[in-house]
């Protein structure tokens, strides 16, 4: 990379590890939200007094104003207003995570549910996938629930994904993944290492260029079907200046 712009690439790596931080997850899979017509109802009660005031009489009258406006958007049309890279021939062209299969065979029965991610490096590879073509509901649907970018809100969610976390800005040209490690005192828990580099879009002093970004994710398997989803991770970057630096704590 060119020296001079280590300044421009380290806040370009500092704006990836917030992308890369932001929404990482989900152990549940995602539900719609059920989309309702806005009612309230509300009793109104008056005294009506009677001729000469001598006596006084409750009179209940229920009074019913209907709901107003538009039923809020479901998980499902948000979704589908959302762009994405995925080419019209996704399952016959090759899998962006780099594994030499086509779409069709590698990724794309995870990201269809077809099959449970069974390893951790199904979620890996598939997640950068969904990453990078822009999969913003798989990329939820296997965020585990303990993430801390984890939101019940699911549109909230997504809508934040899409302004924020699909790396927009940045070409995916390689995953590098290293070996799976399960921790010692909980075979549910694992790790795994690895690197990926992006490639800036666009004008201005970097594009074109690419950088490096290397994280150890923690991943939990759930005991009852034995999926696997992402929980946390230590992001950091090659760029000088930044070395051996945590990014998104």
């Amino acid at each position: 990379m060119m020296q001079g712009n280590h300044k421009l690439l380290a806040c370009t790596c500092i704006i990836i590890a917030v992308d890369v931080a932001s929404g990482l997850s989900v152990a549940k899979p995602w539900s719609s939200v059920a989309s309702s017509s806005l009612a309230t109802s509300r009793n109104a009660s008056f005294l009506l007094a009677t001729k000469g005031g001598a006596g006084k009489k409750i009179k209940r009258a229920a009074q019913t104003t209907k709901g107003f406006g538009a039923p809020p958007a479901t998980l499902d049309d948000v979704l589908a207003s959302f762009k994405s890279r995925m080419p019209e021939n996704a399952d016959d062209v090759p899998c962006p995570c780099g594994s030499g299969e086509v779409y069709g065979d590698c990724c794309g029965p995870l990201h269809r549910g077809d099959r449970i991610c069974s390893s951790m490096t199904d979620v890996l590879r598939s997640r950068y996938t969904a990453f990078s073509w822009r999969n913003i509901e798989y990329v939820m649907a296997t965020t585990h629930e303990s993430c801390r970018d984890y939101r019940d809100d699911r549109v909230a969610w997504a809508k934040d994904l899409n302004r924020n976390g699909m790396f927009d800005g940045f070409d995916f040209v390689s995953l590098s993944a290293g070996e799976e490690e399960i921790d010692v005192d909980d075979e549910n828990t694992g790790y795994v290492e690895f690197k990926v580099t992006f490639r800036a879009r666009g004008g201005g002093g970097i594009a074109g260029q690419e950088t490096v970004i290397s994280e150890r994710s923690r991943f939990l398997r759930n005991p009852t079907d034995g999926s696997w989803s992402y929980a946390s991770g230590d992001i950091r970057s090659d760029v000088a200046g930044l070395e051996g630096a945590i990014l998104n704590k």
